[in-house]
């Protein structure tokens, strides 16, 4: 174990004395009543909307669900929803710096994972410009979430492309259950300082409305290679409202907006054809955007109902030597819903999507002669997105077996027309045990940056390793990039074992066609043109080399897992909740090509165990403790690959509510070692960072 990386006996000695002390002053106050928000037969019967577009229990979903609730939130200590996904099992969370992550489902992570869908309130959140999506930009005030639904397997047959290896869809509370006053704050170590307010009340007898505002002052990380800082601080400021009118018994409506305003400190590689050719340096991306979401829900009779949702998204970001980006979004999406026929609950519905975007050139704060990792051309376009879906449950056997067909047809201005079916069954042969088996297809279509990019990836100065000669080698390319499919075979089984314990075992089988690939051509010098090989080196006036890469769909893969969650109540007053998977990943390229989606980059295994416990109704100690495995080849660059290895980590949290509508909490986050490494991004672009232990307080007021 590297020196950054040993456990801090001082630090953890306090902290178990704290819980020592914290459980000896509590044990006279134990009482026998549940201290958790649900039991947990009530946490089987949540009703979820993601996996079939309509109110479902999590007993009778075919599919890989897992929820996370507001409670498990707010015991989590969590601060951002990237930390809050942690609990989920099957989804891969690395941090890459201060403010960036790698988030994935089942596989192929990265810091623009790209298949994997994620949702806020039904809204799309994922950026066109490279198929992922900016988690630095992602944020609300987490004790207004009410739950977020996570779906490992393809979503795509009612959510359509990019949902291709899971779902995640974070579902805001009704204004109605956000009534008075909130007040948030906290301070410490990595959580400089951060403070959220909401207020909500009532429309009359027609509806209710809440607004709030967010902000937070976050510190930076540490440079892996040479202990500076990482110049990755960040700061954010966001508003919002949200508004639910029931207009009549049978119509709700809600409107709903936010906007926000910050930055994302980044500690950059910067590449360039002359000395010092690579450079560390601080830079400073700026962020703002904002979005506004209606949504209106009918009940046309006691068998029928639909819905109509349509939202509009700006966001800009200037990101030194990346690309600065302004980009609006327009989304209609209707649904409707019947169960006019006996024997089949029926949706269906249709969308619209127009994408406008706007890229140049970003020099903010860096030097002129830096180059561009990435450049797209043309520099403006507007792209259209159009679908259509149907799904049918139909009852074979009444409350005991269920089969789901559904497909969605999807329409895009790079690859055409995209089907993406699905069929499920599901079989309850009692009120505690459910199985299930699905078999899906879902495609991850092209972003801009694939079809209309063109990546400046690494310059290999002289002498360095891989490039033996005397000028500096700059590795770069583009071309054009087709879908990316998957076939997804899965299966699945749901226990309660006993009243207080229950367990879900789902396991799948993903084969994937025609990834995306690159291929080097033959080195060339520059400005000549002219081959390496034909001796052009010598020739007056060669300044660099250009090593070219196109890109393709050349690769094909597999991947096998398993995912158990197991949750048991100890005692009333004692839970613990249990997340484990296994992952195994093949990837096959043709000829020489490579396949830019490494085997690799998710941890073949993972564990998470929490515990919540309330020695007191008024105490809460929860203690949040996870083994992730190890990272390889994650990329290349001068000093090699680029490797991470497998660590644990423990998160706690300590709170205690002295009084109706207060609660004061002290969080320890990466508790077992002072730093350490958890992802580097797969452009190579930023340095390798080290993810610090952090320790904060937080007061929240209610009233």
């Amino acid at each position: 174990m590297c020196p950054s990386q040993r456990p801090s006996g001082t630090l953890i000695q306090r902290v178990l004395g704290i819980l020592f002390v914290t459980a000896s002053l509590s044990a006279s106050g134990s009482q026998g009543d549940s201290f958790f928000d649900l039991d947990l037969k009530e946490v089987l019967n949540l009703e979820i909307t993601s996996v079939s577009k309509k109110p479902q229990t999590i007993s009778r979903a075919a599919a890989a669900v897992f929820v996370i609730t507001g409670d498990d939130i707010r015991r989590s200590g969590a601060t951002s929803i990237p930390d809050v996904l942690r609990m989920a099992p099957g989804i891969q969370v690395g941090q890459i710096s201060n403010n960036s992550w790698a988030i994935s489902a089942r596989g192929m992570d990265g810091r623009f994972t790209n298949k994997l869908l994620v949702l806020i309130d039904g809204r799309s959140v994922y950026t066109p410009t490279f198929s992922g999506v900016y988690w630095d930009v992602q944020d609300a005030v987490l004790a207004d979430i009410e739950r977020i639904e996570v779906i490992r397997g393809p979503g795509a047959a009612l959510w359509g492309a990019n949902a291709v290896n899971g779902v995640i869809n974070i579902i805001t509370k009704s204004a109605a259950a956000t009534q008075g006053g909130m007040i948030e704050a906290a301070a410490g170590t990595t959580e400089k300082l951060a403070a959220s307010a909401r207020y909500g009340g009532k429309l009359g007898d027609v509806g209710h409305w809440r607004v709030y505002a967010k902000g937070f002052d976050r510190n930076g990380s540490t440079v892996e290679s040479t202990g500076a800082s990482g110049n990755d601080s960040w700061q954010q400021q966001r508003a919002g409202f949200r508004t639910d009118f029931a207009i009549t018994p049978r119509d709700a409506v809600t409107l709903q907006g936010d906007y926000y305003d910050g930055r994302s400190g980044e500690s950059a590689r910067l590449n360039s054809l002359s000395p010092p050719y690579n450079m560390l340096t601080g830079t400073s991306q700026k962020v703002s955007g904002g979005n506004l979401l209606g949504r209106w829900q009918r009940d046309v009779s006691a068998t029928d109902s639909f819905t109509f949702q349509g939202y509009f998204d700006h966001t800009e970001r200037d990101w030194p030597a990346h690309l600065s980006e302004v980009r609006n979004t327009y989304d209609i999406d209707f649904q409707y819903r019947t169960k006019r026929f006996t024997g089949h609950d029926l949706v269906m519905g249709a969308g619209y999507r127009v994408s406008e975007d706007r890229m140049e050139a970003s020099n903010q704060g860096i030097p002129a002669n830096t180059l561009s990792f990435v450049t797209i051309s043309p520099s403006s376009a507007r792209r259209t997105l159009y679908s259509v879906f149907i799904q049918d449950d139909i009852t074979l056997f009444p409350q005991e077996l269920v089969l789901t067909l559904g497909t969605k047809l999807e329409h895009n201005d790079y690859t055409g027309y995209e089907n993406q079916p699905n069929a499920r069954l599901l079989w309850t042969p009692s009120e505690t045990s459910t199985f299930w088996w699905s078999v899906a297809r879902a495609v991850r279509t092209p972003s801009r940056s694939d079809t209309n990019g063109y990546v400046n990836q690494a310059i290999l100065q002289p002498g360095a390793l891989g490039n033996p000669t005397p000028r500096p080698l700059l590795l770069a390319g583009g071309g054009q990039v087709g879908s990316e499919a998957v076939v997804a075979y899965e299966a699945g089984w749901k226990q309660q074992i006993l009243a207080t314990l229950s367990l879900d075992l789902a396991l799948f089988h993903n084969e994937y066609k025609e990834l995306r690939t690159a291929v080097f051509g033959s080195a060339v010098c520059q400005p000549s043109g002219l081959p390496v090989s034909a001796g052009c080196l010598f020739l007056p006036g060669q300044t660099s080399i250009l090593y070219p890469f196109g890109v393709g769909n050349r690769a094909s893969g597999y991947s096998n897992g398993m995912e158990l969650s197991v949750d048991w109540r100890a005692r009333p007053d004692l839970r613990f909740q249990l997340a484990w998977s296994e992952l195994r990943m093949g990837i096959k390229e043709e000829g020489t090509s490579f396949t830019t989606d490494s085997e690799e980059s998710a941890p073949r295994h993972q564990v998470v165990l929490r515990t919540a416990w309330n020695p007191r109704t008024d105490t809460d100690v929860d203690v949040w403790f996870r083994r992730v495995g190890a990272l390889g080849r994650l990329g290349t660059d001068t000093q090699g690959t680029v490797s991470i290895p497998a660590y644990n980590e423990a998160d706690m949290r300590i709170a205690w509510r002295p009084s109706t509508g207060v609660e004061l909490a002290l969080v320890g986050r990466n508790l077992l070692h002072k730093q350490h490494k958890e992802f580097t991004s797969e452009l190579l672009d930023v340095q390798n960072m080290l993810i610090e232990r952090s320790v904060f307080a937080q007061l929240k007021w209610k009233f």
